[in-house]
């Protein structure tokens, strides 16, 4: 069994260092209460600990789990603070998933993982379709560093439409990826695993490189596109150096700040690493525009709009998908777009797929607007034809 303390993060960032070491304390006095005298536990690196035990003749591995879960999960009381404790457990069997101890342990490990994802308090098996899903992210994840090395993936580029005029109000920068043996791989799939292996960092440098290298193209060009909005994630603002990322890809490409426009989410501001605000305000004492992705759908806090540097709200694409159908949605969407205009910010809706979506937005008084209806995300050596088919001159 391999154990891992659910939030123990939070106990010691809200209650201290204290509490955390008494809490593992506990948790230790209670795996060793449970063991019997044949079985034998220890304590791994920070909030995780192992356990080797026998079954009894008969005994299901389900009811042991659930006695195990049961006592250990029990609330207990810290300095003043009454805590409830979760654990999440990986199960790996002697001698079906293996018969050496460290073959045990990595696989034990990867029930674990594969019960937090789940969510907390929750008991995952190793199984042949967990080693196979194990080994099928290792290789993407060598695909994605690859790919980033040497250029395989690609920016394509969705228009924003000004409904009052028809004109092209900007471009929104996503990451595409397809791989040649591997087929399209979404972004809804790759972007995670830049997370989780730690390629964000460079993911975010490739795009705003990219996106500022290929509107400065356009502009050479002729084509009048008035700025570039690219994604980036909370783990990109948490780098200090970001600022000079920025500063360093508008200068090799002769742009301006006002030229580019970096989209956060709700969950960034959130957040209580200490370097996002910061960076926040360097970008924007940069000139750069900031707007907040998928507004509505997450904590929508009035007071952080009041406090940040916020250029544009986007609507999220649910409130649009229910326009037609959901007069709720109609009056949400509505009021967001009253908060924003009262504060002096451009609000833009985004996933628009059909005509009745436009109008509605239309007589709201929404002054930006993307989505299918429009355009697809395209490649960049086809906007020129879009724009020239939509009757926007170059």
């Amino acid at each position: 069994l391999y154990l891992d303390l659910d939030r123990f993060k939070h106990v010691n960032d809200s209650l201290g260092h204290a509490a955390g070491d008494a809490l593992l304390r506990e948790v230790a006095a209670r795996i060793r209460g449970l063991l019997r005298q044949d079985g034998v536990a220890g304590r791994l690196p920070g909030d995780e600990f192992i356990v080797a035990v026998p079954l009894r003749a008969g005994e299901e591995i389900n009811s042991l789990i659930e006695r195990w879960q049961s006592r250990l999960m029990q609330p207990l009381q810290l300095t003043s603070t009454k805590v409830d404790l979760s654990v999440s457990m990986g199960v790996a069997m002697y001698p079906e998933d293996g018969t050496a101890m460290g073959t045990l342990l990595h696989r034990a490990e990867m029930g674990v993982h594969q019960a937090k994802a789940g969510g907390p308090g929750r008991a995952g098996f190793f199984s042949v379709e967990l080693s196979r899903a194990a080994g099928e992210r290792l290789a993407l994840e060598a695909a994605l560093r690859e790919a980033l090395q040497c250029g395989g993936l690609q920016l394509h580029y969705q228009p924003q439409v000004a409904l009052a005029t028809g004109r092209l109000y900007g471009v929104e920068a996503l990451a595409r990826w397809e791989h040649p043996e591997l087929g399209s791989i979404p972004p809804s799939r790759f972007i995670p695993l830049a997370e989780e292996c730690g390629l964000m960092g460079a993911l975010g440098r490739w795009a705003l490189d990219e996106s500022c290298r290929q509107l400065a193209q356009w502009r050479r060009a002729g084509l009048v596109v008035p700025n570039m909005a690219v994604n980036l994630s909370a783990s990109n603002f948490h780098n200090l150096e970001l600022p000079a990322i920025v500063a360093q890809a508008l200068e090799t490409h002769g742009l301006q700040g006002s030229d580019l426009l970096l989209e956060l989410t709700e969950s960034i501001l959130l957040d209580s690493h200490g370097a996002v605000m910061q960076t926040i305000e360097r970008l924007h004492a940069q000139g750069v525009g900031l707007s907040m992705d998928d507004f509505g759908t997450g904590y929508s806090s009035l007071s952080y709009l009041r406090r940040l540097p916020i250029t544009e709200l986007k609507l999220d694409r649910s409130f649009v998908a229910d326009l037609e159908n959901a007069t709720t949605a109609r009056a949400l969407s509505a009021a967001i777009l009253g908060i924003g205009t009262s504060l002096g910010l451009t609000v833009i809706a985004e996933g628009v797929e059909t005509e009745a979506q436009k109008e509605i937005l239309k007589a709201q008084g929404y002054p930006v607007v993307q989505g299918y209806w429009f355009a697809r995300p395209m490649p960049p050596q086809e906007l020129p034809g879009w724009m020239a088919g939509q009757g926007m001159a170059a």
